[in-house]
C-alpha cells in the first residue's frame, strides 16, 4: 500500500489494479432509468471497472449495462457495474466511476491485459505502490 503525504491529507492507494487513461468507446444503459442506450467514450479503464463522462447525473448505486470497445483486443467485452462515483464535471455533465459488477472472466483477464501493455513493469508497480526493486531482492 503507498502513503503519500501531500498538501495536508493522507491518500492511501487500494486499487487492486492500474488504471489507464484512454477514451475507449463505450454503450451504456442504466438499468433503473428508461433513457435508454447511450454513447460516449471512457476517460480511464482498469480491469475492475471505468470512468466515463456522461450528460445526466447518475447517482451511486445505479446498475448499468455496458459494452466497451478495446481497441488493443479488437473487440468489444460487455459488463455491467455499479456506479460508485458521480461528481459534476467542470465542463458541464457529470464524470461517473463505474465499478464492475458482472464480467465474464476471460473479458476481465484480456482487458487486463489490454491495459498493462501500455505501462513496464516497474510503471506497473508504481500504479500498484509496490517497489519493483523488491522482486529482485534475496
Amino acid at each position: 500500500m503507498f502513503h503519500h503525504r501531500s498538501k495536508g491529507y493522507k491518500y492511501s492507494n487500494t486499487r487492486r489494479y492500474i488504471r489507464l487513461p484512454a477514451a475507449w468507446p463505450i454503450k451504456y444503459e442504466p438499468q433503473a432509468q428508461g433513457s435508454g442506450r447511450q454513447v460516449t467514450h471512457t476517460s480511464d479503464v482498469s480491469a475492475g471497472g471505468v470512468a466515463i463522462s456522461v450528460r445526466e447525473m447518475l447517482p451511486a448505486g445505479s446498475r448499468i449495462r455496458m459494452e466497451i470497445h478495446v481497441p488493443p483486443l479488437g473487440r468489444s467485452i460487455s459488463a455491467e457495474g455499479e456506479v460508485v462515483r458521480c461528481v459534476a464535471s467542470h465542463r458541464g455533465g457529470f464524470s461517473i466511476g463505474i465499478r464492475f459488477h458482472r464480467i465474464d472472466p476471460k473479458d476481465q483477464t484480456d482487458f487486463n491485459e489490454a491495459i498493462e501493455q501500455f505501462y513496464s513493469p516497474r510503471q506497473r508497480d508504481r500504479q500498484h505502490g509496490g517497489a519493483w526493486w523488491r522482486r529482485f531482492s534475496v
